[in-house]
């Protein structure tokens, strides 16, 4: 990926914080794609590429584009995963 990133803190990364993760970038993006394995997707939302992985401690977004509307995109989905998992999301950052 070539754009910003950026990282929620996780409490856990169990079976009901993945759901929850999945949950949010469902109702976001356009187009979705999931690993087997449930703890990376490929999202698109408003047409922009971004790649989550799940870690033991946080969620990592990454932006496909260096764009402005990459980092509110970012910002955007880290603010969505914190108000629900209760993590910190740190700022997008090249």
């Amino acid at each position: 990926m070539g754009g910003p990133t950026c990282e929620v803190l996780l409490e856990t990364d169990d079976g009901p914080t993945l759901d929850s993760i999945d949950a949010i970038l469902a109702a976001a993006a356009e187009r979705i794609e999931r690993t087997r394995k449930g703890r990376v997707w490929a999202v698109w939302v408003g047409g922009r590429p971004v790649h989550v992985s799940v870690s033991p401690v946080s969620v990592v977004l990454s932006a496909g584009c260096n764009e402005p509307q990459d980092y509110e995109v970012l910002r955007r989905l880290a603010g969505a995963f914190a108000a629900k998992l209760g993590g910190i999301a740190t700022e997008p950052e090249t």
